[in-house]
């Protein structure tokens, strides 16, 4: 009996000897592999597996780190990110404000937000940072953010230059601005870092497409009520090629709509009297999913697109190759866009960018089935 109870406790100290091997800890997250499961198994320092998995193999042999490295792969090690936070002072989070909507609404309403976004996410999980979405009406709602989750940086898009102001976001924060200028106060408002597009460059390629074709009434659609920055440029760009068109000032017209698929719905029967009487040919919609409800809203009050009206999106989004017809259209790098602001935003926070930079991404015109000679 006493000797079968010694060769059980001999079988215990083999099975859990130093350098030997133990089973992978399974089950929640307390049975996450540590550093020093690593060390056991090697039968090194916690220390020099710490050297290892954090890149500072000048201090390990060249075979003991081998070693290391096999048994990091062999019981699946993933290094806990709270943990690297602590040592880093980092959060390795980044947050993505947006204007807050109503309960039940998607942050992510357009088209040209979504692929911001995901090429964002993509950029940052590239270089180890993780995203985070964040609904936001005014500075508590930043604050509490940023001092909850600890946000290494944000980005802030969507917003007008009047809503950004009223965020007030905090100085010390690294930030970039989509589509947002934010103002350059060196005081009370620092400067930031931007990425935007060449809306007005855009709105030059619209008006001279559509004029090129022969288009003498032109309209622009959007939200055109002053607020927006992005519109403004565009119509700028629109008026100055109808003018450099030898077109007369009052040749383009503006209407009100915001940028959703039924706002265009509802807009296309309004302007339906003043495509049959001429007075407008063609028409801009400052998104692709404004200017597929207009092209919808215009075929439901009878008329043809493009033989009757022309109709021009922006953004070139999927949904522009989707709908029938398929939607001409002003593209603009909406995943440069993203790429761009994760570049611009880590140089800020790990201090590689001394100061914030500015980048804009080109334009191009994408001619389609929407947009055609003007009736004669």
């Amino acid at each position: 009996m006493r000797s079968r109870h010694l060769f059980s406790v001999k079988l215990r100290l083999a099975s859990t000897g130093r350098g030997s091997p133990r089973p992978r800890p399974t089950g929640g997250p307390l049975d996450r592999v540590t550093l020093k499961d690593i060390a056991h198994q090697v039968g090194v320092s916690v220390m020099t597996v710490s050297n290892v998995v954090n890149g500072r193999t000048e201090r390990v042999s060249p075979a003991t780190a081998a070693r290391v490295e096999r048994a990091v792969a062999d019981l699946g090690y993933v290094p806990s990110a709270a943990a690297r936070s602590l040592v880093a002072r980092r959060s390795r989070l980044v947050g993505l404000l947006l204007p807050g909507r109503p309960d039940g609404v998607s942050l992510l309403a357009s088209p040209h937000d979504v692929a911001v976004t995901g090429a964002l996410e993509a950029a940052l999980r590239e270089r180890d940072h993780h995203l985070m979405l964040r609904g936001v009406g005014d500075a508590a709602d930043v604050r509490d953010s940023v001092r909850r989750w600890g946000l290494d940086g944000v980005v802030v898009m969507g917003f007008t230059d009047a809503a950004l102001a009223g965020l007030d976001l905090p100085p010390a924060v690294p930030a970039v601005l989509v589509d947002v200028d934010g103002g350059t106060g060196p005081a009370e408002r620092p400067a930031r870092a931007h990425v935007r597009s060449d809306d007005r460059a855009g709105g030059r390629l619209a008006g001279a497409h559509l004029a090129g074709l022969g288009h003498r009434g032109l309209l622009l659609c959007g939200p055109v009520d002053g607020a927006s920055r992005v519109v403004a440029e565009r119509l700028a760009g629109f008026r100055e090629a109808a003018a450099d068109a030898g077109l007369p000032a009052d040749a383009v017209r503006v209407a009100h709509a915001r940028t959703t698929y039924d706002e265009g719905v509802a807009l296309g029967p309004r302007l339906a009297d003043d495509v049959r009487a001429g007075t407008v040919t063609a028409v801009l919609a400052t998104a692709d999913v404004l200017a597929a409800g207009v092209v919808r809203g215009l075929t439901d009050a009878g008329l043809r697109v493009p033989a009757d009206v022309s109709v021009l999106g922006y953004d070139d989004a999927e949904l522009a190759r989707q709908v029938t017809p398929r939607l001409s259209t002003v593209a603009q790098d909406t995943a440069g866009k993203g790429r761009l602001a994760a570049e611009l935003l880590l140089g800020l926070v790990t201090g590689e960018d001394a100061a914030p930079r500015s980048a804009t991404v080109p334009v191009a015109l994408v001619a389609r089935e929407t947009t055609g000679p003007a009736p004669s």
